[in-house]
């Protein structure tokens, strides 16, 4: 019965924990802190660690379903996706992730 509860609780730990970035291939890994800039412009958040910093681009998605887009209406889900290139000491960026967060809607 103990190892029920156990087994339980741990289901419910991994199921309620919060999603973080995830990490993806882009044809931007291994090129330079410029051309990044180049290609996509100035970054909104600039993170900096110890031997690295991180460049943040965000955009806001919508998503209406099937029903008929007028100015009026809300949309069904609100995703802020954050993209973010790491850069090292070399200038160059070495990783890529996205990391998607809902955002509330008021209704």
């Amino acid at each position: 019965m103990k190892f029920f509860y156990f087994i339980l609780i741990t289901l419910l730990f991994f199921s309620c924990s919060p999603k973080g970035p995830i990490t993806y291939s882009s044809p931007l890994v291994g090129k330079t802190k410029a051309q990044l800039i180049k290609e996509k412009g100035v970054a909104k958040k600039i993170k900096l660690f110890e031997n690295a910093e991180a460049y943040i681009y965000t955009s806001v998605e919508e998503y209406f379903g099937k029903k008929e887009i007028t100015p009026g209406t809300k949309p069904k889900k609100k995703v802020e996706i954050e993209h973010i290139y790491y850069i090292n000491a070399n200038n160059i960026v070495y990783k890529y992730q996205v990391w998607k967060k809902k955002i509330k809607i008021d209704k």
